[in-house]
């Protein structure tokens, strides 16, 4: 189970313990508790990185809760199982409850009502959530397609099945935003490595960029390796990588410094090239414009198309 490493204090606890109302207020003044939601609190600031803030919500939210809570869903099923945390929906607890329970959507928590198959649930801790591939079609349902692909490419590289996604989505095939989900089906890949990865490919899908290979390896005329790269084009003889933030970072060995694996990045590269292939790379920025990512793409491909190469 992820954790916050945190314990999440009930107010009204605090006070049961011996504490004032005033002592909790002056220490949320003085930083030293911070809060979570009305009527929760942690120790110190809040948590920056979102599957933390979620999971810290959750355990504000949950025992507040008058009946059982149900299963938790979307973003919050997403936070407890591990796959890729994304912005949308993480300032709420999503939460489902059987048929005929009341739903609503407040500042932080929504909830539904519909029917979850005993096969679409499991346990986590001492919280019930969706499995891998339902919490996949339902953020894909909900939210947009880099979204969807980001967390189903997540899930099939873990133990989950395309298959089980589209039994799931054949099991409600009139609910709302199935024709989202099942193009996510269609285009998920457990191959794509990162979730900058997914979200990348996807956006170049969304603007009509032919589809790559992934993880496309590169070796020389004799068959000796040279390079495996995120992404491929092969009647085109280009290749493309994703660099994340982190990515050098990644690439460290001991007693390696990041000017070293920069240097070796364009060695690199410079071997894909003497193969006769082209390297293009993307990073965050062109997530926030795939227009011009995708453009600059396509740019590269027409140039290095075969009847362009036969010229």
């Amino acid at each position: 189970m992820q954790q916050s490493g945190r314990l999440v204090f009930r107010i009204s606890d605090l006070v049961r313990q011996g504490m004032s109302p005033d002592q909790i207020q002056k220490l949320k003044r003085e930083g030293s508790y911070s809060a979570v939601r009305h009527g929760a609190v942690v120790e110190g600031p809040l948590a920056k990185d979102l599957r933390s803030r979620q999971i810290e919500l959750i355990q504000a939210t949950l025992p507040a809760l008058s009946k059982a809570p149900g299963v938790l869903t979307h973003t919050s099923a997403v936070a407890l199982l591990g796959l890729p945390m994304t912005n949308r929906g993480a300032e709420q607890v999503w939460l489902n409850r059987p048929r005929g329970s009341s739903k609503h959507r407040r500042p932080q928590i929504i909830t539904r009502a519909c029917a979850l198959e005993p096969d679409e649930i499991m346990r986590i801790g001492s919280y019930l959530v969706t499995s891998p591939e339902r919490t996949a079609v339902d953020m894909a349902r909900e939210f947009d397609f880099p979204t969807g692909v980001m967390i189903a490419d997540a899930v099939l590289r873990g133990s989950g099945s395309v298959e089980r996604m589209q039994e799931l989505l054949r099991r409600a095939p009139r609910r709302r935003g199935n024709v989202m989900a099942q193009a996510v089906a269609a285009f998920a890949d457990g191959r794509s490595e990162s979730p900058g990865e997914s979200l990348m490919r996807a956006q170049l899908e969304l603007h009509q960029c032919p589809a790559p290979d992934l993880q496309v390896g590169i070796c020389t005329p004799l068959g000796e390796f040279v390079a495996r790269c995120d992404f491929g084009w092969p009647n085109q003889r280009v290749v493309g990588e994703y660099d994340g933030p982190q990515k050098y970072g990644r690439l460290l060995k001991p007693g390696q410094t990041v000017s070293d694996v920069v240097v070796h990045e364009k060695e690199r590269e410079a071997n894909i090239r003497d193969q006769g292939w082209e390297i293009i790379r993307f990073c965050r920025a062109d997530l926030r414009n795939p227009v011009a990512a995708a453009a600059r793409l396509i740019r590269l491909l027409d140039s290095r198309s075969p009847q362009r190469r036969g010229a």
